[in-house]
């Protein structure tokens, strides 16, 4: 006998809710939208914000290393050194180079020995071609000016007495002492001034809060280098993140607030409009915990609908907005999609409450009247 009442509430539930949502299906469809644009903004911004320190810490490497490790004694460093320091914990990037002096029609000339390939994107003006094959350089404008040289050009250098010729791919510019130097290839460097796996500094980039346990492990590494740090480079990186995730933040709980508000409203006016709904079914002997579930549960719906579309429109606007801003996508971590959920639930669940708990205190004759 119980149970075929509780099936019997059931049916009633389902047939009144089933109703009661058809005949406001425009009602219904504007909140799940108003949900569904307040958590699409809340999932961008917070997806966004998430992955804002990676990309504009990847942004900041343009700017070269923030530190640099040299040998104390003028000598060289060892070229394994370069692995050993990749897998320190919080460094994003280590280079080594090569540096020296040769003749070159009859003048002396600085020798920068690098990963020519990581030159792209690092602030250089490049005219011409990156080098691609062993014997082939760029030269700093200045030494182009100075040279009268041109692209093709062959240029001499002897070092150690050693000659090699090579061939001038392309003019760098950086403004600084690279614009007087030839740039080359490290095996190339080597074999001119006779210094196999050796290196004369080491280029590093580490994470700006993870600064100093970068240093104390390269110190650990190797303690006969010396390891500076452009710390004035590495705390301005920091202040500037840091800012600018609290920027995020701070209009992420804005939109948050001016979400909720709206939501709000279009929530109670829906609520609102349905007083005599409200005084019908407590008329009929409901009771305010039922009628309280009853609209609970569409707002619940209303909620997961709104969360998963939301979360969907709000990817999509964060890898736009990354594309835009950093010409790559981001990856956005999966607990946002549990937070969109409940974001979904919080924007149509707390604005339903006050409506339904305030429309409930009044006398159902006097709703079902009209008054």
């Amino acid at each position: 006998m119980k149970n075929n009442r509780n099936q019997s509430a059931i049916s009633w539930f389902l047939m009144f809710f089933i109703k009661s949502v058809s005949q406001r299906k425009g009602r219904v469809i504007i909140a799940s939208i108003s949900v569904t644009l307040a958590v699409a903004v809340i999932t961008a911004l917070i997806g966004v914000t998430a992955g804002m320190r990676e990309k504009l810490g990847s942004e900041l490497k343009a700017y070269g290393a923030n530190i640099i490790v040299s040998p104390q004694d003028g000598g060289y460093l060892d070229y394994g050194l370069l692995g050993d320091i990749s897998r320190l914990k919080d460094v994003d990037g280590v280079s080594g180079q090569v540096l020296g002096r040769a003749l070159g029609s009859r003048q002396a000339i600085e020798i920068i020995g690098l990963e020519t390939g990581e030159l792209k994107g690092r602030g250089w003006r490049l005219a011409g071609n990156l080098p691609g094959k062993p014997g082939e350089i760029l030269a700093g404008t200045n030494l182009k000016d100075m040279l009268k040289l041109e692209r093709g050009s062959v240029i001499l250098l002897e070092s150690e007495g050693r000659s090699m010729e090579f061939a001038v791919k392309g003019f760098i510019e950086r403004g600084g002492s690279e614009d007087s130097a030839v740039i080359m290839a490290i095996p190339d460097a080597w074999e001119l001034l006779d210094a196999r796996d050796k290196l004369s500094a080491v280029l590093v980039r580490g994470r700006s809060a993870g600064l100093s346990g970068v240093v104390k492990g390269i110190s650990g590494i190797a303690p006969g280098a010396a390891v500076k740090t452009l710390r004035q480079v590495a705390v301005a990186e920091e202040s500037l993140l840091a800012k600018i995730q609290l920027l995020m933040a701070l209009v992420t709980l804005i939109v948050i607030f001016a979400s909720g508000i709206s939501v709000a409203g279009t929530m109670g006016a829906n609520v609102l409009e349905r007083r005599e709904e409200i005084g019908l079914m407590r008329a009929i002997g409901a009771t305010r915990g039922q009628i309280s579930r009853f609209y609970m549960i569409e707002a619940v719906l209303i909620g997961i609908s709104g969360g998963v579309i939301g979360y969907a429109f709000g990817y999509l606007s964060a890898q736009v907005i990354s594309k835009g801003a950093f010409n790559s996508f981001i990856s956005m971590p999966f607990y946002i999609f549990f937070l969109s959920l409940a974001a979904g639930l919080a924007v149509s669940l707390l604005p339903s409450h006050f409506p339904v708990r305030d429309a409930m205190r009044y006398n159902p004759a006097v709703i079902l009247r009209g008054e």
